[in-house]
């Protein structure tokens, strides 16, 4: 029974938890991190200036809209162009014949914006804060 009973401390002995290594966020191999899916939130589109378009709207593809999460109102970013305002927000129709690569807004606004036609812009659902 002795020798029964060593054996036993000894399985006891083996089976205390050893001391956890923790490694930092930084040092852990990118394939023990768990995939995590990118969530496109902005888009680069082509600006076109059409006059079948209301002032204030801007007609885009559905399925794009729902790819970006838009319900009912675009913010437009332009790059560049010195002093002007380069952020625009437009409510959104949802059109099938507009291409998926394109947005198309009011001849006149764009103009008054100083937007050329086939400019490429950000496009993104507007949050309003």
């Amino acid at each position: 029974m002795s020798t029964n009973s060593n054996v036993e401390e000894r399985r006891e002995a083996e089976i205390e938890p050893k001391p956890k290594l923790i490694i930092p966020t930084f040092l852990t191999p990118q394939a023990f991190k768990k995939e995590e899916k990118k969530i496109v939130k902005e888009r680069r589109l082509r600006i076109r200036r059409r006059k079948d378009v209301d002032e204030g709207r801007a007609k885009i593809n559905p399925e794009i809209a729902k790819e970006l999460d838009i319900k009912d109102k675009i913010e437009v970013v332009v790059v560049g162009g010195g002093s002007r305002v380069r952020r625009h927000i437009f409510t959104v129709v949802l059109s099938d014949e507009v291409p998926k690569n394109e947005v198309w807004c009011n001849e006149d606004e764009l103009k008054k914006y100083g937007i050329a036609d086939n400019t490429i812009a950000t496009i993104r659902a507007y949050k309003s804060s």
